[in-house]
């Protein structure tokens, strides 16, 4: 499951200290574990606005802020604001300068426009994700864990479903490029259709705003009841869905969708054995029926933590619970791990750079080696990112004139993709065999997950690209003898959401 959004340095930066005050940083091997945050950095790190004001890192007091920006152009600004020749300087200053701008360009509320670029440098900690601390304290986390793409939303849900590749896009290909049709690029589910293993989307929204807090979204009363899922972004999905307005007959595996949802309006075709709404994942895993491979979409702009849509993140956390909770406590447990993260980090924060030869130049020595990102910073295939000819959006090019990557001198020109991942996130491996207080330092990015499934339930050779070959095998987080959490820990009921949220108190 990915939520929207957040960085390591903005949720996890302070897991050191809450760690150590309840006896939670060492395992069971007598190993004390220490993650790569932000707890000892709180006044040497600031980042200057474009007025020349200085901003250190502080603790956010609202549950909601505006909304900022990692896109293609933004990221590569975060990590130096002017300057994105291959031979740049590593300074991590451009994060409240691109926060200003997004400010200024009209996302933000005019009234404290001049004091946006500041919230960047905010964080949070267990006072406010209560659940999410624990959860990370008690199970197993990665402060070596990026985003694929060094871009916004669209492009990490893409490449998470591709094993890594875009191929050469770096914007949304729908809202940005305008693109009408659907993907043809290969995903984990046609891999592991191809290689019999099982597999299901849950979805939390529907096209028509029904969420699961809503009841039954397939009454036909909450408009178009079709699922939004990222994997509707890919051709090869309408064997198992497709809208259906003319209401023809549905070719198995598809059904009509009154009959696989209750849409008194028929106007899609499903196969539920693959898409179902999030409470179908409810009902599984209750019933020990979860797929071998199974993918949760959040419940965008509802409960999916995202800056800048006036949700309290205290709203996320409290789903995220209940369907982490609902699997600890269901028969599904015993052979079950759930991986949670966040598509991309969102603007905020972080101290580690996502550029090969340079992740550990902000880490304490006292974490010992860790190895650097170079190791998974490798292009998926062969595009790169490209300016179209004529200017207008292609299937591979959709460059800008003053994008990263226009330029022939600039790193992602002569890299492509490899030349910078997406900044750290958030993230929590929870399993009955995850190992306990555990933090790993292997680099990895989303396509990790895919890498393992595919270790799973295909071969160790398998790969959709060369990134989720590239992968680590992430069993350095389990502990497949002795099973450490056989028995579930008792998890912290999750902070309620206020009544009102107000970015402008942040």
């Amino acid at each position: 499951m990915l939520q929207e959004n957040r960085s390591f340095d903005s949720y996890f930066g302070m897991l050191n200290p809450y760690r150590q005050a309840n006896g939670w940083a060492t395992g069971d091997d007598g190993n004390t574990y220490t993650v790569d945050g932000i707890d000892d950095k709180l006044t040497t790190i600031s980042n200057e606005d474009d007025e020349g004001q200085s901003f250190s890192l502080f603790k956010l007091k609202s549950t909601c802020v505006d909304d900022m920006t990692s896109a293609w152009l933004e990221s590569s600004g975060d990590v130096n604001r002017y300057d994105f020749s291959a031979t740049r300087p590593i300074l991590m200053d451009g994060f409240v300068h691109t926060a200003e701008g997004f400010a200024k360009s009209g996302s933000g509320d005019g009234s404290f426009t001049d004091l946006l670029g500041m919230r960047a440098m905010g964080y949070y900690d267990q006072g406010i994700l209560n659940y999410y601390y624990y959860m990370a304290a008690q199970f197993a986390i990665s402060d070596r864990w990026f985003s694929p793409v060094s871009s916004k939303s669209t492009p990490n849900r893409i490449a998470t479903m591709t094993g890594g590749t875009t191929q050469g896009l770096v914007r949304d290909p729908f809202v940005d490029d305008g693109f009408t049709d659907q993907l043809s690029i290969e995903t984990i589910f046609q891999e592991l259709d191809e290689n019999g293993v099982s597999w299901k989307i849950y979805y939390s929204l529907t096209q028509g705003g029904c969420t699961e807090k809503d009841g039954d979204c397939g009454t036909g009363q909450n408009g178009a009841d079709y699922p939004v899922s990222t994997f509707l972004d890919f051709s090869y999905s309408t064997k198992y869905a497709h809208e259906n307005p003319q209401h023809a007959p549905c070719t198995p595996p598809t059904v009509g969708s009154q009959q696989a949802v209750g849409d008194s309006s028929n106007s899609f075709c499903i196969d539920p054995t693959h898409i179902a709404p999030l409470a179908q994942y409810l009902s599984d895993v209750q019933n020990n029926a979860l797929p071998s491979y199974a993918f949760i979409e959040t419940a965008y702009g509802n409960g999916d933590e995202h800056p800048g849509s006036g949700q309290s993140i205290l709203v996320g956390q409290q789903q995220v619970a209940s369907l982490i909770n609902a699997l600890m406590q269901s028969p599904s447990w015993p052979s079950s791990v759930f991986f949670l993260s966040y598509d991309e980090p969102g603007g905020p924060y972080d101290h580690v750079p996502p550029v090969p030869g340079h992740s550990n130049e902000n880490t304490d020595a006292a974490l010992g080696a860790i190895s650097d990102i170079s190791t998974i910073a490798v292009n998926p295939d062969g595009y790169k990112p490209c300016l179209p000819p004529g200017g207008t959006p292609t299937l591979h090019c959709d460059l800008e004139t003053d994008d990263p990557g226009a330029n022939p001198g600039d790193a992602a020109a002569q890299q492509g993709f490899a030349a910078q991942l997406g900044f750290r996130l958030p993230n929590l491996v929870i399993s009955p065999f995850s190992r306990r207080h555990y933090v790993s330092h292997i680099p990895m990015d989303h396509t990790a997950i895919i890498k393992f499934v595919e270790n799973r339930f295909i071969n160790s050779s398998a790969h959709l690209t060369s990134r989720d070959a590239a992968q680590p095998n992430l069993l350095d987080f389990f502990d497949f003898v002795n099973a450490p959490w056989e028995t579930p820990p008792t998890a912290p009921v999750p902070n309620a959401p206020p009544g009102t949220c107000t970015p402008q108190n942040m």
